[in-house]
C-alpha cells in the first residue's frame, strides 16, 4: 500500500521506472474501480497533447494502457485507437515494440463495441503500417470473440484487398497485406483464399512470414496457424519483461521519486 498518497499521486508514481512504479501499479490493480477514470485521463492527455509522450518526457501512457487492458476497462478503447492513428513515425516512437507485441491484445481487452473504428484506421494509408497491422490483428480477435460476424470480417478484408490496397504496392502496403493474409489463415476464412492468391500474384506478401503462395494454400488449415487466445492477464508481468521497474545504478531514492 502507498498510504499517505492520493490517487492522482499514485498514478504519477506509476510512471516512475523503478520499484516505486511497481508498487503504484499493484495499488491501482487492487482498487481498479477508483483508478479507471484517472488512467483514461492519462490516455486522453496523450491524445490531445502527444508531444511530451512522443519525446519520452512522459511515458505514463504505457503502464496506463496495460493496466486498463488488465482490468478490461472498455472506456479506454477509443483512446487506444486514437493513439495509433498518428501519421508518420510518431506511433512507433510512442509505443516502441509494444505496438507489435501487445497492442492488439490491449485493443481486444478494452473493446467497447465500436467496431467501425478499426477498419477506418486500417484504410488510412497515412498512418503507420505497424499500427495498421496491429489494428488488423485486433479486428481478427474481435471476430474470434464473437463481436463481429463472419460476413463483417470477410467484407472488411475483401474491401481492403480489392478496393483499398490496390495499384503499385509500397513496402507499407506489403506489411499490411501480409498481416491481412496471416489473419485470414488464423481465423480460417476460406472464402478469402482466392483473394489472397491475387495478392501473392502482385508480389505483395512477405513470404518469410506467410510462406510462398503454394505453401499458404496447402497449409491453410494446418492447426499450427490458428489464432491463439491471448489476453493481457498480468500488466505488471508485461512491464517487467520490458524492464520497466528495473532500478538504475545506485537505486531510486524517495527524494528522486517525490
Amino acid at each position: 500500500m502507498l498510504s499517505g498518497f492520493n490517487d492522482e499521486k499514485i498514478v504519477s508514481i506509476m510512471g516512475v521506472r523503478s520499484l516505486w512504479g511497481k508498487r503504484a501499479c499493484r495499488e491501482i490493480i487492487s482498487r481498479s474501480g477508483d483508478f479507471i477514470p484517472l488512467l483514461v485521463g492519462v490516455l486522453d492527455n496523450a491524445v490531445s497533447s502527444p508531444q511530451s509522450f512522443i519525446s519520452g518526457e512522459n511515458q505514463t501512457h504505457i503502464p496506463a494502457a496495460l493496466l486498463l487492458a488488465h482490468v478490461r476497462a472498455t472506456e479506454a478503447y477509443p483512446c487506444l485507437v486514437n493513439l495509433i492513428s498518428f501519421g508518420g513515425s510518431d506511433t512507433s516512437v510512442l509505443w516502441g515494440s509494444l505496438l507489435a507485441s501487445h497492442y492488439p491484445w490491449m485493443l481486444r481487452d478494452t473493446f467497447n463495441g465500436e467496431a467501425f473504428l478499426l477498419p477506418k484506421l486500417i484504410e488510412d494509408r497515412s498512418t503507420s503500417p505497424q499500427a495498421r497491422a496491429a489494428a488488423v490483428k485486433a479486428w481478427g480477435m474481435h471476430y474470434f470473440d464473437g463481436c463481429l460476424s463472419r460476413q463483417e470480417i470477410v467484407g472488411c478484408f475483401r474491401r481492403l484487398i480489392r478496393e483499398v490496397y490496390i495499384g503499385e504496392p509500397s513496402q507499407d502496403d506489403k506489411t499490411v497485406l501480409t498481416c491481412i493474409a496471416h489473419c485470414i489463415r488464423e481465423h480460417q476464412l476460406e472464402e478469402l483464399v482466392e483473394d489472397v492468391k491475387t495478392v501473392y500474384a502482385r508480389n505483395c506478401i512477405d513470404e518469410v512470414l506467410c510462406g510462398d503462395g503454394n505453401h499458404y494454400v496447402s497449409e491453410f488449415k494446418n492447426p499450427r496457424y490458428k489464432a491463439e487466445d491471448i489476453h493481457i492477464e498480468d500488466a505488471i508481468k508485461v512491464l517487467e519483461a520490458y524492464e520497466w521497474f528495473k532500478e538504475k545504478e545506485g537505486g531510486t531514492t524517495m527524494e528522486s521519486v517525490f
